[in-house]
């Protein structure tokens, strides 16, 4: 079995995520997961091995756009790329991660009081 080498927990999400290649093209790709550490983003136009980036994330539920960097760690072809931010204690993503935190409480304990018909 493989071992898990992440330092941080992952949340999953869907949410839009743009970025710039080095040419300047603005791309898109939607967010999986995301954790304190970093971000992997569905793509089909993934950057290479530890080019640095600035992406946005729209944030919804926070009515904000996270902005953010990083570089890339790890590519899987035809899926997307894995992101490592460089502020690992950037406060809109602990924001982020508090909010899908209370949404997961708030889905499971609804869950819960259907599953016991209250």
């Amino acid at each position: 079995m493989k071992k898990d080498k992440r330092r941080h927990s992952r949340k999953l999400l869907r949410i839009e995520a743009r970025y710039q290649d080095s040419g300047g093209r603005v791309l898109k790709g939607t967010v999986r997961n995301v954790s304190l550490g970093g971000v992997f983003i569905e793509t089909q136009n993934p950057l290479e091995i530890n080019d640095t980036l600035h992406v946005s994330l729209d944030a919804h539920d926070l009515g904000k756009v996270i902005d953010v960097s990083g570089r890339v760690v790890r590519i899987e072809r035809g899926k997307g790329m894995a992101i490592e931010f460089d502020d690992k204690d950037n406060r809109d993503i602990r924001l982020l991660l508090s909010t899908i935190r209370k949404l997961d409480q708030a889905s499971l304990l609804a869950l819960s009081r259907s599953a016991l018909g209250e």
